[in-house]
């Protein structure tokens, strides 16, 4: 058994340099709502119900801060840190800091990830206006890391994640629900995050994110295409502060963990993309 059961992924913290900027393309290019601003100015981002999926954090520096994943409730975030004492896994106990959720317990993992976990977050209205593509939830988040069969087992022991598919020992896809994966781990000798991804309602919601882009002097970075391993359609787009976007449809459901069999892929045959070419240089 795990020590502790995560049920979904919640949100992704970035820091920015310029926080009207990212705002601005945050609700105007990626279709997201600005739920509200706290007093050190961060700015808290929705696409659904949950009061947030993306907060962006006033810095000197720009990428990745941490990102939070939703135990299920308050008493399961309670049970969460009485299990981490008891296997003597460091934490942190973070009061409301962020807005729309209560109290917070971070972890960092192998690579020194900040990850959060939290037990509730405030339910919002889902409208704030029209946009040309409103995307249905955050994904998943895919991190560089230094070994992916370390962070396997980590993220399986310690948070619950089950493995869904594997190429060789440099890629490896993991799940906390259905969806066939939250999180997403690849070995390049770097420590960042890749990107981080939402979910659209199908696929012609790509095509109609596509031609938003174009419309207001954007362009996409790599796709679209359907990618092996989880089997969803797939494009990737750069924010102004180079943070790596997907937006994607259609994933793999896996509904009978008994049952189920990871994939091993070859990475000398065809897995990045099904429908045609590898990614770009700066992709990668």
């Amino acid at each position: 058994m795990p020590v502790v059961d995560v049920r979904s992924i919640s949100h992704v913290a970035l820091k920015t340099r310029n926080v009207e900027q990212q705002t601005y393309f945050y609700t105007q290019m990626v279709g997201l709502g600005e739920t509200e601003r706290d007093n050190a100015d961060q700015v808290y981002l929705r696409c659904n119900t949950n009061h947030h999926s993306v907060v962006l954090i006033p810095s000197s520096e720009t990428g990745f801060d941490h990102y939070a994943l939703d135990v299920g409730s308050p008493a399961a975030l309670e049970a969460a840190a009485g299990a981490l004492s008891k296997a003597g896994i460091p934490f942190k106990t973070e009061g409301p800091a962020e807005l729309g959720q209560g109290t917070s317990l971070r972890l960092r993992d192998p690579d020194d990830y900040v990850v959060e976990l939290i037990g509730e977050m405030a339910q919002v209205a889902p409208t704030y206006g029209p946009r040309a593509v409103q995307p249905r939830k955050l994904g998943h988040i895919t991190l560089l890391v230094d070994d992916c069969k370390r962070s396997a087992e980590f993220y399986s022991e310690v948070l619950g994640f089950r493995v869904s598919d594997w190429v060789d020992d440099i890629f490896l896809w993991m799940r906390c629900n259905p969806d066939h994966h939250g999180l997403a781990f690849a070995k390049t000798g770097t420590i960042k995050m890749h990107h981080f991804a939402f979910e659209l309602k199908d696929f012609s919601y790509l095509a109609r994110q596509a031609d938003h882009l174009m419309h207001n002097g954007y362009v996409l970075l790599y796709g679209p295409g359907r990618h092996g391993p989880g089997e969803n359609h797939f494009e990737y787009f750069r924010d102004p502060e180079s943070n790596l976007i997907e937006f994607m449809s259609n994933i793999q459901q896996i509904w009978d963990d008994a049952t189920y069999e990871p994939k091993v892929w070859d990475s000398q045959k065809r897995w990045v993309n099904l429908w045609g070419p590898e990614g770009p240089a700066d992709f990668v």
